[in-house]
């Protein structure tokens, strides 16, 4: 993500001026004149607190003119060198409509936080906005609420607010959030109804709004009356698709939706043989059959993973991992999926594993495109349960592929992951010495998920597969040992799973066993 640049606020002064230079130190901000509520402007004499008169810069003003001042650009803060001023003429300030927050004292003014305006009203405001419309689901994306007055999220028990805030926060400001994250790449997987971002400006708004292409439809952002960045939002709005705005004393909040592509669903039928006809015509809308391998066999009529950029040549070694790459490099669908000619995902709850032989009774219980899309609002990704065998996944390949090839392909695609990605060495021994695994490389996702995890997968497993062959004579080998490099592969979806921060949706898987 991008960083937040330094805020600059615009103050008026009430007090000493030498002295509140001297204490104001490095703090940034922009003076933009000096009140006082009881003295002389141009032989005329006033009190506030007796004809509602003061002046800044030696022009007098009427009391209602202060809080259009505070509200209209030109001032961010009125600030109090002498707090006790403050505690005498707060009250007064507060009964004509100006906010406690942008009337502070001088040490208030310099602990305040530097990378944007705050004010706790429109905080507040904003707090009930999202639960009024439901937003469930929130990314805090500069942690905010953890930098501003706030201390909970008050009455709103609807909206669960995630943050990225590499500091650390106080005890009870993580009471407004559910979960705090130090790096945005820890949750850029995750799905919201929107995201908060708060102090940016102009380019580097829309920047960030660019970058949460995938985590959110819908970016909330914060613009004070008069400033360059509401200009700004409303000369850029052919950006969106469109902008809301709801008004609170110093500004107004946007809400700003993405230009959104139809919604385009496609779960990829993966097989090798030729299937029967009412078999394909069953399949609930969205799902298309994919011939894996067919650059190396007969033409079965299917969709192929043989055109644009494939490697079709490769399935004997990595089995349905041809069908994937070609999904990945040729297609664009905004939710994908896959699933095997006999495999599918299955709401049905009935036994961790059912098989149907009966071909007809069976599609219903298929899992549908709205079933799917239902679940993705919730979780990032859906998955087979867990299978567990009685052995770790590395001796369970190494019972089908032989110890010595088993060895060989396992130090091979190890070796090739973690010259890139060191960080997932653990995982990866994690996963191959556990009994447990997601199997058959069944999903469903959003595309920016998917396509992240096949850029992680084939950045080494192309080179495990050429370099395997090059040492190793697979194509004379039998069936199931010529399979080696698919099965290690096929446990690598869980070696990714383990290391990214997903929320996952565990389904039965349904086998139609006379395909």
């Amino acid at each position: 993500m991008y960083e937040t640049k330094a805020f600059v606020p615009k103050i008026i002064l009430r007090g000493d001026k030498a002295e509140f230079f001297a204490q104001a130190g490095q703090r940034p901000f922009k003076l933009a004149g000096e009140i006082n509520f009881v003295g002389e402007v141009d032989g005329t004499q006033f009190h506030f607190f007796r004809d509602g008169k003061f002046s800044i810069d030696g022009k007098l003003h009427d009391y209602q003119d202060l809080p259009q001042i505070l509200r209209g650009g030109v001032a961010d803060y009125i600030v109090f060198a002498d707090p006790h001023e403050l505690t005498v003429i707060h009250g007064i300030l507060n009964r004509i409509g100006c906010p406690r927050s942008q009337i502070v004292s001088l040490r208030e003014f310099l602990t305040m936080p530097r990378d944007a305006f705050y004010d706790v009203d429109s905080d507040n405001q904003l707090m009930q906005i999202l639960k009024f419309n439901s937003v469930k689901t929130l990314l805090d994306i500069d942690a905010h609420f953890a930098k501003s007055q706030l201390l909970t999220k008050g009455a709103n028990d609807v909206t669960e607010i995630d943050c990225v805030c590499e500091d650390e926060m106080l005890p009870i400001k993580e009471n407004i959030y559910s979960r705090v994250y130090k790096k945005f790449s820890d949750c850029q997987f995750r799905h919201y109804d929107a995201a908060l971002v708060y102090g940016r400006e102009g380019i580097d708004f829309i920047a960030e709004f660019s970058a949460l292409e995938g985590v959110t439809d819908v970016v909330i952002t914060f613009a004070k009356y008069g400033s360059d960045f509401e200009k700004y939002i409303g000369a850029t709005v052919n950006h969106f698709e469109k902008v809301n705005f709801i008004p609170s004393f110093a500004g107004r909040w946007f809400f700003c939706h993405r230009h959104k592509a139809p919604k385009d669903f496609a779960m990829y039928v993966v097989t090798h043989k030729p299937l029967p006809p009412e078999h394909v015509e069953n399949l609930p809308a969205g799902y298309k059959v994919i011939h894996a391998g067919r650059g190396i066999s007969a033409d079965l009529g299917y969709l192929g993973d043989n055109t644009g950029d494939n490697v079709s040549y490769l399935n004997p070694y990595i089995n349905e991992l041809t069908a994937l790459y070609w999904m990945w490099k040729n297609t664009a669908h905004s939710i994908i999926g896959l699933s095997h000619y006999r495999r599918f995902f299955t709401e049905s709850e009935e036994k961790p594993f059912t098989e149907i032989n009966d071909l007809n009774f069976s599609y219903e219980k298929i899992l549908t495109q709205d079933a799917a899309e239902n679940f993705l609002q919730k979780y990032d990704i859906i998955v087979t349960r867990l299978a567990g065998h009685f052995a770790s996944q590395f001796e369970d390949i190494q019972t089908s592929a032989g110890l010595e090839l088993a060895k060989l392909v396992k130090s091979t695609i190890q070796k090739n992951m973690v010259k890139l990605y060191p960080d997932y060495e653990n995982a990866f021994d994690y996963v191959m010495n556990s009994p447990t695994y997601y199997e058959c490389h069944m999903f469903i996702t959003r595309k920016y998920i998917f396509e992240s995890y096949c850029e992680w997968l084939f950045s080494f497993l192309l080179n495990t597969a050429h370099e395997i062959l090059e040492k190793v004579p697979l194509e004379k080998v039998p069936y199931m040992p010529r399979r080696v490099i698919g099965h290690f592969a096929e446990r690598m979806f869980t070696v990714w799973l383990l290391k990214n921060n997903l929320r996952v949706k565990e389904l039965n898987k349904m086998w139609i066993s006379n395909l």
